[in-house]
């Protein structure tokens, strides 16, 4: 055992990479698994990001989503009160 068995790189780490890149990163460093996120899934295509981690070995240790939420100050109107 080498102690990595856990280990996985979660996409922002490496946000600009793209998919395959991030998927090579992994298997460039050991990595065994690896936490998508969906926009960059998308990006790929579901079926392209799912062969190339099939390909590649590796395990998908989460899905996150695809961005951050954002509130328009209108909106908070009606929750901070008059």
């Amino acid at each position: 055992m080498t102690g990595l068995e856990r280990l996985s790189l979660n996409q922002i780490t490496t946000k600009r990479w793209s998919l395959p890149e991030a998927v090579q990163g992994c298997v460039d460093a050991g990595i065994p698994a690896i936490g998508l996120w969906r926009d960059k899934v998308a990006g790929t295509g579901f079926a392209e990001a799912a062969k190339l981690v099939r390909d590649a070995g590796l395990a998908v240790s989460s899905l996150c989503r695809g961005g951050f939420l954002t509130v328009v100050e209108r909106h908070l109107a009606h929750v901070a009160g008059p």
